[in-house]
């Protein structure tokens, strides 16, 4: 009798005992990777080194050396078409700039110096009585003779102060320029101005 209760108590006790429920199986503790890892070895990437990048000094005047050069595309022996009012006076404002008459327009003996910025000195690089000369068109030049052109200035001192003056009218014939508000209408020859460009 008591083996029949031993295995009675054996089949309670057992691993599935008598009605009792299966064991459920337990999920694994780690979950298998679902992408596989690879090993990159970092490349060094080139970074281009940058260059400066040169900037050019631009000059407010060009460094005028040696005697001035006649632009001949002013030249109405050469050029059949005249140009624009702004082109002619600009090409001349170009060819006086920081220059001085070799043979001077004046009873003493004098030369003007026609400075950048309208500027007019004597020979002992002076401010004289007129002041911020410019190139025009005279009223008394005939607007189809566009060789020819005046120096106009500004009276600043004296009786005539405040008035403007026409102090050179200037044409360009056969290759040279001739002075012809004087009484004594003759070639004037202008050359680089010293005084000019040592008071820049």
């Amino acid at each position: 009798m008591s083996l029949a209760v031993a295995a009675m108590f054996a089949a309670g006790c057992g691993d599935g005992g008598l009605g009792a429920a299966p064991k459920p199986t337990l999920a694994p503790t780690s979950v298998p990777p679902t992408f596989v890892r690879i090993t990159v070895t970092p490349v060094p990437t080139n970074t281009a080194t940058p260059t400066p990048t040169v900037t050019p000094i631009s000059e407010v005047f060009e460094l005028e050396v040696g005697s001035p050069v006649f632009s001949l595309e002013l030249d109405p022996e050469l050029v059949e078409e005249r140009p624009e009012d702004e082109v002619i006076f600009e090409g001349w404002t170009k060819f006086l700039t920081n220059t001085t008459t070799v043979n001077p327009n004046s009873g003493d003996g004098s030369s003007i110096h026609l400075c950048e910025n309208g500027v007019v000195l004597n020979d002992q690089g002076e401010t004289i009585s007129v002041a911020d000369w410019r190139v025009e068109r005279s009223p008394a030049i005939s607007f189809l003779d566009w060789g020819s052109v005046a120096v106009r200035v500004d009276i600043v001192d004296g009786r005539w102060a405040g008035r403007e003056w026409d102090m050179l009218a200037l044409v360009r014939r056969v290759g040279k320029i001739f002075i012809t508000n004087n009484p004594d209408p003759r070639e004037i020859i202008f050359e680089r101005s010293e005084l000019c460009l040592a008071s820049r």
